[in-house]
């Protein structure tokens, strides 16, 4: 019998996570060829766990969620999903916002994992190689949501998909002249992966546009888009967040212009705005809420050790409102 046999070694002879073994234990789910790997490794050592090492391995039903922020719809609608799912199953989420702060993130990661957490969902802006190393690091399950995380599981939104398509209306309603309003490339989803299905439709159709790069916020959202209407006045607006839209249609307005018969908007977002506002809002929205419950539900099913997909896709719904000018009509 070896003395100083740990949990951790049996992890490593059974070639299994420290946390399957300490579930193991504590009579949580383990499948049951894992758990013939274990008590194997258990039999051949005659190991005996102490109360003490049971009740320190049991679980904390606690999810640690990472926000980008608290003030956004869409975060907000991804944080009412996450909690729906794990409130129904007696979990908890231990919300930490880090305000698109991507080093703040990373030290989150690390808090909620010292604090004992079962699991840790992230609502990603950005996922770098500091993510990636950090997340193969720990021993229980990570998922991101938002970014595609290609060295795990992730719940991303159909961005090219949409990119296409918002593109093609436009294109169908005769606009020739595009200001498509971005992201920095920091944020894959909607700074490359998004721009670049917009960009590549009008190239295909050889139509002319120019891109401006914002952020989330309107202050800033506000200032690009005015910068650039000075210079020229496009025929269409196309933003890629909802605060961006709203930048847009105070900048229209602020000029003395009419939407959609001197510039038309549209874009991504616009959510609770999209009806206030008149002229209504054209634009491509994601169930942010559907994204938190299929990464809730994932999450747990990690948490049991049942197959997951790696890569989930959110559909995109249209949302047709006034806003863009159909001039092909004349």
């Amino acid at each position: 019998m070896k003395k100083n046999l740990t949990i951790t070694n049996i992890a490593q002879m059974a070639g299994v996570g420290k946390s399957t073994v300490s579930r193991y234990f504590n009579g949580g789910y383990v499948k049951e060829s894992t758990k013939e790997k274990i008590q194997k490794v258990i039999d051949e050592h005659h190991y005996q766990p102490n109360a003490f090492a049971r009740l320190k391995a049991k679980k904390s039903h606690i999810i640690g969620v990472i926000a980008p922020c608290l003030d956004s719809s869409v975060a907000s609608r991804v944080l009412m999903g996450i909690d729906e799912v794990l409130q129904a199953q007696g979990y908890t989420s231990l919300i930490i916002n880090t305000n698109h702060d991507s080093a703040q993130e990373l030290k989150s990661m690390t808090s909620l994992y010292r604090m004992k957490v079962d699991g840790i969902i992230i609502n990603a802006t950005v996922v770098t190689d500091e993510h990636n190393t950090l997340a193969k690091q720990f021993d229980i399950p990570v998922i991101f949501i938002g970014q595609r995380y290609t060295q795990g599981v992730s719940i991303i939104n159909d961005d090219t998909g949409a990119g296409v398509f918002l593109t093609d209306y436009l294109i169908k309603k005769g606009h020739q002249d595009v200001l498509v309003v971005t992201v920095d490339e920091q944020d894959e989803a909607v700074g490359i992966i998004r721009k670049q299905a917009i960009c590549d439709t009008l190239d295909k159709h050889h139509i002319s546009y120019r891109t401006c790069i914002s952020d989330y916020s309107f202050t800033l959202s506000k200032t690009v888009i005015k910068d650039a209407l000075q210079s020229h006045l496009p025929s269409v607006i196309l933003c890629s967040s909802t605060k961006q839209l709203l930048a847009s249609y105070h900048c229209v307005k602020e000029l003395g212009l009419r939407i959609p018969e001197d510039i038309s908007i549209c874009g991504f977002g616009g959510y609770e705005y999209s009806e206030v506002l008149s002229p209504s809002l054209t634009s491509i929205q994601f169930d942010a809420k559907l994204s938190g419950n299929v990464g809730a539900k994932t999450m747990l099913s990690m948490i049991n050790e049942e197959d997951v997909e790696t890569t989930q896709m959110i559909p995109f719904e249209f949302h047709e409102g006034n806003s863009v000018l159909d001039k092909m009509k004349g």
